[in-house]
């Protein structure tokens, strides 16, 4: 986003206080849901944690719309005491990471704000309904479906609560703002990095309870980068300073600047009335890029507010500085250096919980990620929590983060503004992760057959959008995800494209990704894969596989390994296509779905929903995306057998893989082909138990695996 530069020659000293309080609202809440009688819950909670995968109630296949009544929908009414006394001079917040889609909050019954949107964050200032003690919060969610609020369908289960964490925030009267968007309040742009030098412009966003308005005579910068005197309201006494630091702690770059009530022009249009605001920019000599995995490395910003000397506030936040481009011959650029993403996409609900998931949860999420060697994250359809965003700027993950405009969206003024707000949401709240490199706008838009719907000009909403995010953020390209090769100037709305296609499992062969791309290529000189997959139920098997009916409940593990062989062969021969994206990473909550072995579950992920399991093409990825040496047999969980003679095939990134069974070798070792993968044909077994071994070696180091498959004839 842009900023206005400005310099002070005010230089005041002052002594850190401890000024900023936060309390952990999680854990036990008063819960009713409609008229049940209330009982006692763990926050995050959600009340669709067994009904949103329970499936559809009637016929219909498949079902994307999110207004589905499959499941409850409804208000559910959470309540608990604050754990405050009310100090004097101080401020209190409340923070809500994310709750489902409806949300007002109340404080000893006097109404404190309304949030609309599932995904985004929200805060609230509570100091003026507060009481000198026994102070209540009744928070009360509604996640029945409303026209007036993104997304509008989607083939995925909208959990109803309060499922992401809750935390109260103490402040002095002068503080870093926390409820503008409930973004953090320090925003930080990167204006230009080299490997010489990287000027980082950082806004600190500050609010005062008391007046205190004053002229003060500024020297600011124009466009030529020509000093500039201006003539600004500000604060007396006031100041923020911020530094820089190296991951080693040391300062490589300071700066201060007084609050001003002069926002940028562009940047207030575009996110309505702002704090006042200081507004720095610094120079950091030689930075270490943040180069992915390669070597995510962080710096931290740290800005300090002051009044009249003391420290009143501080916030810390991330610095990855990097430049990302995307180029027709190279591909994404991190940094000016080409990689074509290999990307996985995560629904962010789990067996047993719906979205109401842990830290510990989403930390072994992204580890099964990491460990099958992905580099990027699409978090696919909308925000997700700000922890993911943490883990992937750690890890050196390239995130797309999306605005949750799926399959369709309405023109009506009361849509359109909802519709920015969540994007604003999105981009204030996570847009100084280095981690996310991309926003979506919109995913897989179309019209349903419908005359008022077809009266909705949904390009010009999302031209709308497009124009909105780029206001808050020119920085990052905006992506979208289309599975319409036919609607050329929607396609186009985007700086780049990526296509949802599924060669084997939605029309035609496994084989059909290569024209796939050509078919969406056409006129166009890059493109990404924004979904591929198939589904696979670990406990359907088929050797040989043949290519399933999706809509069966015949979802064989084979074909999808299969096919995402065949696919991903394709798409990494491909230069032009600067990325791709599995769908899924794991099962998820889809309560209309109709199909595989259990009904409201989408199974195309690598994972199963409950996390146990890793698929046979998760495996398939781990050999070709992480060197580390590995061996992995497929079919392994088709135990009982029929057939006397079958095929072993394997998936390993080493030099050469032996074949064992019943300890006797069979033929002579294999090298895998470029996919990483090794098969024997015919390969006789004996007639009840059979150990299936396989021992691997590469550069003087061995691995090995085994399972046991059961002969009956």
């Amino acid at each position: 986003m842009n900023s206005v530069s400005i310099a002070l020659s005010v230089l005041i000293g002052g002594m850190a206080l401890d000024a900023r309080e936060t309390v952990d609202l999680t854990g036990k809440w008063t819960f009713s849901f409609g008229n049940e009688a209330p009982r006692q819950v763990d926050v995050p909670h959600t009340w669709n944690a067994e009904d949103g995968v329970d499936g559809p109630k009637t016929g219909r296949h498949p079902g994307f719309s999110v207004g589905s009544s499959s499941y409850r929908r409804g208000v559910g009414t959470y309540e608990r005491e604050l754990p405050v006394k009310p100090g004097k001079d101080k401020r209190y917040f409340v923070r809500f990471d994310g709750a489902s889609i409806v949300t007002d909050v109340a404080v000893n019954g006097k109404p404190v704000g309304r949030h609309e949107g599932a995904f985004g964050a929200f805060c609230f200032e509570i100091t003026d309904a507060l009481k000198d003690s026994g102070n209540t919060i009744t928070v009360k969610t509604d996640n029945t479906f409303n026209k007036n609020i993104l997304p509008l369908a989607g083939d995925f289960t909208m959990f109803g609560g309060l499922y992401r964490p809750v935390t109260l925030i103490e402040t002095e009267q002068a503080c870093i703002v926390p409820d503008f968007y409930a973004s953090p309040g320090v925003l930080v742009s990167q204006d230009k990095v080299t490997p010489q030098s990287a000027s980082v412009t950082v806004t600190t966003l500050v609010g005062f309870r008391k007046d205190g308005m004053v002229d003060v005579s500024t020297t600011g910068y124009d466009s030529s980068g020509e000093p500039v005197t201006k003539l600004c309201m500000g604060r007396t006494g006031s100041l923020v300073k911020v530094e820089i630091r190296d991951a080693r702690g040391k300062v490589v770059a300071s700066g201060e600047a007084r609050p001003l009530h002069q926002p940028d022009a562009a940047f207030a249009a575009a996110a309505g009335k702002l704090p006042d605001m200081a507004a720095v920019t610094l120079n950091v000599p030689e930075p270490v890029l943040w180069q992915g995995r390669q070597n995510p490395y962080l710096y931290t910003v740290t800005a300090r507010m002051f009044v009249d000397g003391k420290e009143t506030d501080r916030v810390e936040q991330p610095l990855g500085l990097r430049t990302i481009g995307i180029d027709p011959e190279k591909g994404f650029l991190l940094n000016g250096k080409p990689m074509q993403i290999k990307g996985v996409c995560r629904h962010q609900d789990m067996e047993g919980k719906g979205w109401a998931l842990s830290k510990a949860d989403e930390e072994k999420d992204m580890k099964m990620i990491l460990d099958m060697g992905a580099d990027g994250l699409r978090t696919a359809h909308y925000p997700q929590s700000g922890h993911i965003y943490d883990i992937c700027d750690k890890s050196g993950m390239i995130v797309w983060s999306e605005v949750p405009a799926v399959q369709m969206v309405s023109d009506s003024p009361e849509f359109v503004k909802n519709m920015k707000q969540q994007a604003a949401e999105m981009l204030l709240q996570h847009g100084n992760h280095p981690s996310i490199c991309m926003w979506g706008i919109f995913n897989e838009i179309g019209h349903l057959n419908t005359a008022e719907d077809r009266q909705v000009d949904m390009e010009a909403v999302l031209k709308g959008l497009k124009g909105h995010v780029k206001s808050l953020d020119a920085s990052r390209p905006v992506v979208a995800a289309t599975n319409q090769p036919g609607r050329r100037s929607l396609n186009e709305i985007p700086d780049y494209l990526a296509i949802n296609t599924y060669p084997g499992w939605y029309g035609g062969g496994p084989d059909g990704m290569r024209g796939s791309i050509d078919g969406y290529l056409r006129g166009r000189e890059t493109l990404a894969i924004s979904e591929y997959g198939h589904g696979a139920d670990v406990a359907v098997h088929e050797v040989p596989v043949r290519q399933p009916r999706p809509v069966s409940s015949h979802h064989p593990e084979e074909w999808q390994a299969y096919g995402h062989e065949r696919n991903y062969n394709a798409i990494r021969q491909r230069p032009e296509v600067w990325g791709s994206f599995v769908w899924n990473m794991f099962d998820f909550a889809s309560s209309e779905r109709r199909e595989g072995a259990k009904h409201g579950i989408n199974d195309k992920g690598l994972v199963t929903y409950d996390r146990q399991t890793p698929k046979d093409a998760y495996f398939f990825y781990k050999a070709n995306w992480n060197p580390e040496p590995m061996a992995y047999i497929t079919s392994r969980r088709f135990t009982e057998r029929k057939a006397a003679e079958t095929e072993v095939k394997v998936y390993t990134n080493c030099d050469s893989v032996t074949l064992y069974v019943n300890g006797r070798q069979v033929g002579q070792p294999v090298k895998p082909d470029d996919l990483c993968v090794a098969r024997w044909d015919k390969v006789s077994l004996d007639a009840g138990e059979n150990t299936v071994k396989v021992v691997a070696r590469t550069r003087g180091v061995v691995v090995a695996d085994s399972c046991v498959w059961r002969l009956s004839r």
